[in-house]
């Protein structure tokens, strides 16, 4: 009987170890260290901001393009910010939920955004108003990557 106890005592010892191994804290990698986390909430915040610019640009009848058409570029703004924005999404759930999120997800943050410079770059306008939304848009661009580049470098 004496040897049951110590048995099922030292296996139930076995699986609470095990138990704690498999939800332990997340990796340091995943927490970041500081600069890692503001450039993680400069990303989220810049193309945040880019998605509000780009929906009142699809608004605007004032653009042109100069290589395709201008819904083109605008349905390539808007699908850009959407899957640079759905991507981000993804890997902040995987943070939070002490997951390591799937490589894949900065792919796809850095192919949108370089489907939105394509259709930043081929539009333009006369009027004023509408050109410094595009100068918004563009500056938003920029901090979104320089954000984005902040995170692989620092995230390590």
């Amino acid at each position: 009987m004496a040897r049951f106890f110590a048995t099922a005592t030292f296996l139930t010892y076995v699986s609470l170890v095990a138990s704690g191994l498999a939800h332990a804290a997340p990796a340091r990698r995943q927490l970041g260290n500081l600069e890692c986390n503001i450039d993680r909430a400069e990303i989220i915040f810049h193309v945040a901001t880019l998605s509000g610019v780009v929906n009142t640009l699809g608004n605007n009848t004032n653009l042109v393009a100069a290589n395709n058409t201008v819904d083109a570029d605008v349905m390539a703004l808007q699908s850009g910010t959407q899957g640079a924005g759905a991507a981000i999404k993804q890997i902040v759930i995987a943070l939070i939920n002490g997951e390591v999120a799937d490589p894949d997800l900065r792919d796809q943050v850095g192919g949108n955004l370089t489907v939105i410079q394509g259709a930043l770059g081929d539009l333009s306008s006369t009027d004023n108003s509408t050109s410094a939304l595009l100068d918004m848009a563009l500056t938003e661009f920029t901090n979104s990557v320089n954000a984005a580049n902040g995170v692989v470098n620092n995230c390590k």
